[in-house]
Formats: C-alpha cells, sequence, structure tokens
C-alpha cells in the first residue's frame, strides 16, 4: 500500500509471503482426497472425511488399493496420465455406487513427487440442461463486445447469473501489484467496491505465483473447519496442493474474509502474455456450495473474456501504432522541407503532443535546444541531454513519471518548480548524430497528474503470543478510504517508449537532410549514412521495421503478379523479459545481436530479415510455398537452440509461418502469421506453427 508502512505491517507482508500456502495439510470439506504411490496401487493418505465422500471408512481406505477405490477404468486413465509426466490438473468423471445409491463425481488428478493425488468432489448440479443454453448464451454476448469496460462488465454479469454470487468483480493490477476494481456486479446487500483499489499485501507473491500454476481458487465455506489429511505411515509425505482445487484456507484468508463480511469466494486468474493481468473474484455472503459443473462453466467463461480482452487491446494497440507510422510517413514525405529543428518542431509537435499525451517537446543537439510547449528553459534542456549523456548508454529510452525525485534532478539539484516548469514526467530518446560529437535528444514532458486511490479499507496488525513466539495477524476494516498521489505523471507505456524510439530515428534522418544541405562536400558519405540510418535497425544491424514493411509490399506486388509463392515468418523470443529480469537488459541486447546473426546465417540468398520491434524479427521468404516456409522456420529455430548465447543459456523461438493468399495485404499476411506465432506459445514454445490452409490446391507444392 502506498501509505506509510509501520514496523509490524512490514512484518506482517513479510510472515504473509513467506506462509507456506501450497502445503497446508489439510483439505476443504467439500470434497476428499486420496494419495496413491507412483504406481496407483497403493494409498497412502486419505482425508479424514473419506467416509463422507466413498462411503468407506478411513482405515478401510488406507487398507485397499487405487483401484478397489475408483475403479479400474478410472485408475488406467488416471495411470496414462501419470506416465505422460505432464506436470497439470487432469479431469474426469465417474460414476460409484455408494451406500446402494449410484453417484457421480468430478476427479481431479495431479502428480506428486514418488505418488498421485486424486481430488474427489461429488457432482450435485441439478440444471445441467439449463447450464449450456445459459453459458452459450454469454459467451455470444462476449464475443460480441465492442470495448474492454463493455467486456468485463459482461463478463461480471454472466458469471453472477451462472453461479449466483452475491459479488462478482474484475480487478486488474497495477505495476506495484495493486488492484483495481474495473468491472463488478452485485446483490443490493453486497457493499460496492467498483473504482476502489486493494493494496499488494491482499495477494502476496507467494498466492499470486500460484495462479499462474493454478488459475481457479474455490472457497465454498470458509468457516468450515479443515479436514486433516491422515497417513497409514509414521512420516507422511508433505503433499504440495499447488494443482488441486480443494487445499485449505490458510488461516490469515479465513480471517481476511470474515473481515470482508464474505464466507465463500472463487477466484480466477486472467492471464496475458506477460503473466497475472487481473482476477475475476466472487464473493458470496454465506457458504456456497458449487458444483465442478459451475466452476467449469465459469471457467470457461473467463478463458473466452480473456481471449476478447486482449483481441481488442490489439486493436487498440494497432490504432495506435497506426498514429505513430502515420506520423513517420509524413516525415519521410517531407524530409525535403525540413531545413532546421524549429521547422520540424513547427510541422510536428502537435501531433507529437497529442500522440504521447505530453505538455512540451525539445530536440537538444549540438549544443542547441529547440522546443514546443510546456518545457524546461533552454539552459535547463542542455544540462539534461548532457546528464542523459553520461548516465543512460543504451540505444532505448530513458523515463521517469517523477521528475522531480529521479536521480537526474537529484544530481542537478534541479527545483521542481522553478526549473522544471512543473513537468513530472520524461520520455528521453537518444539521437545518433555523428557529426555532433555526442548524441542529440529527443525529450518529450508530461505534466503533473493527481491520482486519487479509493483504499478498500486500511490494514493494521494485531500481535499475540504463541509458544513464546511473537504472532502478527491482520486486522482490516473494509470502509473507504482516499489518498491522493502528488508530483507524478502517467506512466510511460511500453508502447509509447517504442513509438518515440521509431520517431527518434526519423528525427534523426530529418536532421542528416539539413546536415547533408550544409555540408556540400561530404554529400555523398552524408548520403550513405542517410540511407543506413533510415534502413537499418540500431541494434542488430538487420533491416528495420520501415525498411522490412517496404520489402514486403515489393514483395507482394512481385508475388502477386508475376504468381510465384510468398511465405512470412513471425519470430518472437521466448521469455525475453525473463532474460532482461534476471541479467539486464544489456545482456538482453547481446541476446538480439547474436541471434539476429545466427538467423542470417541460415536463411538462403533470396530471403529477407528485419527486426519487427521488440523481440520480434520478420522473414520474407520469396518463391516458397507453405512448407518450404515451414522448414525454413524449423531450420531457423534449431540454429537458434543449438547456439551458444553464453551466460543467459539456451534461446528458444517460436515462429508463425504465412503464405500469400489471393487479395492479401501486408496487415493481413503478418496478422496470420502472428496468429500461427501465438499458437506455438500457446503449443508450449520452441516450435513452428503454420496458417490454418483451407484452400490445399494452392498450398500443394508444385
Amino acid at each position: 500500500m502506498p501509505s506509510h508502512l509501520t514496523p509490524d505491517l512490514v512484518a506482517l507482508a513479510a510472515q504473509c509471503s513467506s506462509e507456506p500456502v501450497h502445503t497446508p495439510g489439510a483439505i476443504q470439506g467439500n470434497g476428499g482426497l486420496i494419495y496413491l504411490d507412483e504406481n496407483l496401487r497403493h494409498v497412502l493418505q486419505v482425508s479424514a472425511n473419506i467416509e463422507q465422500v466413498l462411503g468407506v471408512t478411513v482405515a478401510q481406505a488406507l487398507s485397499r488399493n487405487g483401484a478397489q477405490l475408483l475403479g479400474d477404468k478410472c485408475i488406467k486413465k488416471l495411470r496414462q496420465h501419470h506416465d505422460s509426466q505432464e506436470q497439470t490438473l487432469f479431469s474426469l468423471t465417474i460414476n460409484r455406487m455408494i451406500n446402494d445409491k449410484r453417484s457421480r463425481f468430478n476427479l481431479n488428478g495431479y502428480p506428486q513427487a514418488n505418488g498421485y493425488v486424486v481430488e474427489i468432489e461429488a457432482i450435485y448440479c441439478r440444471e445441467e440442461q439449463r447450464l449450456l443454453p445459459s453459458v452459450n448464451h454469454w459467451l455470444v454476448r462476449l464475443a460480441q463486445a465492442e470495448t474492454q469496460a463493455q467486456l468485463l462488465q459482461l463478463l461480471t454479469e454472466a458469471v453472477r447469473t451462472i453461479a449466483g454470487y452475491d459479488r462478482v468483480m474484475v480487478y486488474r493490477f497495477d505495476a506495484d501489484w495493486h488492484g483495481c476494481v474495473t468491472a463488478e456486479s452485485r446483490t443490493p446487500q453486497a457493499a460496492p467496491y467498483l473504482g476502489h483499489s486493494f493494496p499488494a499485501t491482499d495477494i502476496p507473491t507467494q498466492v499470486r505465483a500460484l495462479y499462474l500454476v493454478n488459475p481457479i481458487r474455490s472457497i465454498p465455506d470458509a468457516q468450515a473447519p479443515a479436514v486433516t489429511i491422515i497417513s497409514s505411515r509414521s512420516e507422511p509425505v508433505v503433499l504440495d496442493m499447488s494443482l488441486g482445487m480443494l487445499r485449505a484456507v490458510s488461516p490469515q484468508h479465513v480471517s481476511y474474509m470474515q473481515n470482508m463480511g464474505v464466507q465463500a469466494a472463487l477466484s480466477m486468474a486472467i492471464k496475458g502474455k506477460d503473466g497475472l493481468w487481473g482476477l475475476l473474484a466472487c464473493h458470496g455472503l454465506t457458504a456456497k456450495p458449487l458444483s465442478p459443473l459451475i466452476r467449469d462453466a465459469i471457467y470457461n467463461l473467463v478463458q473466452m473474456g480473456t481471449q476478447r480482452l486482449f483481441l481488442l487491446k490489439a486493436q487498440a494497440e494497432t490504432a495506435y501504432l497506426q498514429r505513430v507510422h502515420d506520423c513517420r510517413d509524413l516525415l519521410v514525405k517531407n524530409q525535403p522541407k525540413f531545413y532546421d529543428p524549429l521547422t520540424l518542431l513547427e510541422q510536428q509537435s502537435p501531433a507529437w503532443l497529442s500522440l504521447f499525451s505530453a505538455c512540451g517537446v525539445a530536440l537538444v543537439y549540438n549544443q542547441q535546444a529547440f522546443s514546443k510547449g510546456v518545457v524546461p528553459n533552454n539552459a535547463v534542456l542542455l544540462t539534461i541531454a548532457s546528464w542523459l549523456n553520461g548516465h543512460h548508454f543504451d540505444s532505448g529510452a530513458w523515463v521517469s513519471q517523477q521528475l522531480a525525485g529521479a536521480p537526474l534532478a537529484l544530481d542537478l539539484k534541479l527545483d521542481a518548480h522553478t526549473d522544471l516548469a512543473d513537468c513530472c514526467g520524461l520520455l528521453a530518446v537518444p539521437l545518433a548524430l555523428p557529426m555532433c560529437g555526442e548524441r542529440g535528444w529527443l525529450l518529450l514532458f508530461r505534466p503533473e497528474r493527481l491520482i486519487n486511490y479509493q483504499w478498500a479499507g486500511r490494514l493494521e496488525a494485531e500481535s499475540s503470543i504463541a509458544a513464546g513466539k511473537r504472532i502478527l495477524s491482520p486486522k482490516r476494516s473494509f470502509e473507504i478510504w482516499q489518498q491522493q498521489i502528488q508530483d507524478q505523471s502517467e506512466t510511460w507505456l511500453a508502447r509509447e517508449q517504442r513509438a518515440a524510439i521509431d520517431i527518434g530515428e526519423n528525427i534523426t534522418m530529418s536532421i542528416l537532410v539539413k546536415s547533408i544541405s550544409d555540408l556540400n562536400g561530404n554529400l555523398t558519405h552524408a548520403n550513405r549514412q542517410l540511407e543506413h540510418i533510415a534502413t537499418t535497425d540500431a541494434l542488430t544491424r538487420v533491416w528495420n521495421r520501415y525498411r522490412i514493411e517496404q520489402a514486403l509490399n515489393e514483395g507482394i506486388q512481385h508475388a502477386a503478379g508475376s504468381g510465384q509463392p510468398l511465405s512470412l515468418l513471425l519470430l518472437d523470443v521466448d521469455f525475453f523479459k525473463r532474460i532482461n529480469d534476471q541479467h539486464g537488459h544489456e545482456a538482453g541486447d547481446r541476446v538480439l545481436v547474436n541471434l539476429a546473426q545466427v538467423i542470417t546465417r541460415t536463411l538462403r540468398d533470396s530471403d529477407c530479415l528485419g527486426r519487427w520491434g521488440g523481440e520480434e524479427f520478420i522473414v520474407i521468404a520469396q518463391h516458397c510455398y507453405l512448407e518450404h516456409g515451414k522448414s525454413l522456420a524449423e531450420r531457423i529455430r534449431q540454429a537458434v537452440f543449438a547456439a551458444d548465447f553464453g551466460d543467459v543459456g539456451p534461446v528458444t523461438l517460436s515462429i508463425g509461418v504465412s503464405r500469400l493468399r489471393r487479395g492479401d495485404t501486408r496487415s493481413s499476411l503478418v496478422e496470420r502469421a502472428d496468429q500461427a506465432m501465438y499458437a506455438a506459445k500457446q503449443a508450449g514454445r520452441n516450435c513452428v506453427r503454420a496458417e490454418h490452409c483451407e484452400d490445399k490446391l494452392v498450398c500443394q507444392i508444385s
């Protein structure tokens, strides 16, 4: 939580983060548990309520084998999953006679060290016939949602209609893992939380990690006593229940729910390509038994909603990138008209200020500063550029959303009001201008944005002594309180940083045009410099996006006119963010450089390679059918996997392949390759996937 933390609160957060929630040694009472040996024969442990579930006592269960308890067919299917060595949850439905009554059960099985865990839940849903039509109705509505806000609101309404919870909400994590409620559906009895924020301490680090392993957490009754696990051995195995549905609720979370006035809960992860995006959270004011069938239906709704959410986000991203592309196109078309940076700013600053939600923009190079809008004075701009040249050495952007507290302002002793003109945010992009002796800079400034948090209650720590140790427990009030954050700007998004870098390349070209007019004696050399900067990625030395887009347009036009085939390969580095996080951005840059070299050596003379953006590359394969494109992609994948990337270790690629169809544009061809590449990601990464080809005659190799 952004407010001041007392020592007790800091200690409580550390205590919660270290709690072994994945190994509670007990389950919830809405099901039973059986732990079998690695051959799924001997029963090693069972839950103390096994008689209520399967009609046999604990002693009887521990004396029988797996087939006697669950049936031969069931054990056969579970063994197939266990033998596959997949570290996943396996579900199936079985029928058993319990006390002369036919009962249906949902079984969830998952591997364990030297054994296999089976969780058993009774299926008691009496509305199966009406469940499917209802789910399908909501799936159609979710698929038709046109905005992210509309989609998330529909999702909360769908889940509450089907499951009957008192409150269903979606909240998204921010960069500090605080969650803000962005959509909500509730009964009049449930308190509203729409627009409210929950501190990161509400969902500790290890719990967020669990959602990446198991996206579902169901608590039908937090007040029900936990059911212990009984072993046939004196030293029972401590079971890791990360993959299960019945894991007992931690005492800290029970206390949290009590303070919130909630007795039942269901949470499902909303995951994006970069990890945990947010949660769908359901609350019942009283106990809420939940059939596995309804839980599965809700999961399908969340999955569909997640896919639609990120499709809408991708569409918004595409629209933004089109605006960036239009700005760059205008720069290229009007290059001959820009004789000095001031003219460049006069022409382009309105579009840049709008594109980046900035209050001012400045160009600094060759000991001169040119600006438009609200920015620090020229002397401060030159000082800022000098500091950046001495402290920021890579080709990426330098950003701050709290400029007055950043090392730049502290080192230079800049006052927020007089020196920085009340500018709170700065995005700085280096400009490679060799004739200046040092880099120039594109500087974009943002004003202060007052952030008003509505926190869902205050958190305090209560202290008690148990077994001679001081124990902390949370004391939580959910009365709303507000907090205002000052002296910060809007966060600079990753897409805005990439866009600024792209525009910086075009600014560099425009400044070089001016340089050419001033240096007639070096005209040939300057032209080569201009062409190289215009077409080459500064880091990897392969074609940049602008040049590869040109080549793709030309290739499509030539292939369409000549009837020759053309394939497109979209390559993405797997887990590249992890490389940057663990080894640093310089190591990540080295990986991209080495990767470009490995790919180049693998290509044919007729193939073209370019950096599409970030860790993505594109290969244009001329005169290449889809099957040949897949073969080329596989050779690239294998070459990269076999290459030596030093301390970073093995590097893998996910590659999507598309082929040119009649009527294709650059966007449609790239989109199908992107979909195929996403399919490769979904298939486990480090693999090649081609677009689905319906026209078999056209795809056939001649």
